[in-house]
């Protein structure tokens, strides 16, 4: 399955300023792992790629333009719209993380509070869509796909270092985007989705073959909280994917206190779903390239998974 050509992977990544292209790879002091480092992108997360070419790439015509996000994607966005000099529009749930707001709010933009559910936030971005402004829905839109490729871009002049790539999912677009570019680059080993038991709705929705809505999402992963993901979506990771990971919450804290003192890497829980799944031996360390993909958590947290690593059994 081919979503984009080589020429335009390429323009894609070309097209990011200097400071979003070429995020680290740490070769662990665990032996066999690699650590991908979106962590360290100029707002601490992988979604600034997507921001920059969605705002790029906006309609001139319209009032602004709007996104929904959990966290990440919300300072991504603002601070591309800040530095192309467009209107930003925000959709969040009352739920959404301070911190994370904290640093959307860094940059100009009018925020827009949406109701309590995953799906209430798509239904206020059609509302805005009616009143003329370029309203994006991250989960099917292909620039935003296009924007996360420019990772797997990078990751393919290193394939010959790794035999699996653990991608953390929630609604599955940096999936789509990763392997789009891995596949199309000749890449042959597995590449895999990793996500939090406390939300398993592409979990299930893998095991059952069609999408499956979750009523709720109960995990301390806040940037993969996602209770449904489209078809068309789901269509496009059967066929880039080659499976769906399950871990357990206490084992994302562990890995969250894992990178900070084993490998001196601050993430969020939700970027450490991929060391969830190894450190649970669901796949051998060796060969494996994990996708680091953000760093916004709060000090509580980071001591959490401190404790929970530094606490486990011998």
């Amino acid at each position: 399955m081919q979503l984009f050509s080589g020429e335009q992977f390429q323009k894609a990544w070309s097209d990011l300023p200097p400071q979003l292209r070429d995020s680290p790879f740490l070769e662990a002091r665990k032996a066999g792992l690699t650590l991908k480092l979106e962590s360290l992108q100029a707002t601490g997360s992988y979604k600034v790629r997507a921001a920059h070419t969605l705002v790029r790439d906006r309609d001139p015509n319209a009032n602004g333009i709007a996104l929904s996000s959990s966290g990440n994607f919300a300072g991504a966005f603002t601070w591309a719209a800040d530095q192309l000099k467009a209107q930003a529009h925000l959709v969040v749930t009352p739920s959404v993380k301070q911190r994370k707001m904290d640093l959307a709010k860094l940059y100009p933009c009018r925020v827009h509070l949406c109701g309590p559910t995953y799906e209430s936030r798509f239904e206020k971005l059609d509302e805005l869509q009616k009143l003329g402004i370029e309203s994006i829905d991250h989960r099917t839109n292909h620039k935003v796909f296009l924007g996360h490729s420019t990772v797997g871009w990078e990751c393919l002049r290193e394939k010959s270092k790794f035999e699996r790539v653990l991608i953390p999912v929630s609604t599955g677009g940096l999936a789509v985007g990763v392997a789009s570019a891995l596949r199309w680059g000749g890449f042959k080993g597995e590449i895999l989705g990793v996500q939090p038991a406390g939300n398993p709705t592409l979990f299930e929705s893998w095991k059952a073959n069609t999408p499956v809505r979750s009523e709720t999402a109960n995990t301390v992963c806040d940037a993969l909280t996602a209770t449904s993901v489209p078809q068309q979506t789901f269509d496009l990771i059967k066929g880039l994917l080659d499976g769906i990971l399950s871990v357990r919450e206490e084992s994302v804290m562990r890995a969250v206190g894992f990178l900070a003192l084993e490998e001196g890497v601050v993430a969020e829980p939700g970027a450490c779903v991929g060391i969830a799944a190894l450190l649970a031996q669901q796949r051998p360390w060796n060969g494996s390239l994990c996708l680091i993909t953000g760093r916004n958590l709060d000090s509580a947290t980071l001591l959490e998974g401190v404790h929970a690593w530094t606490s486990r059994p011998a």
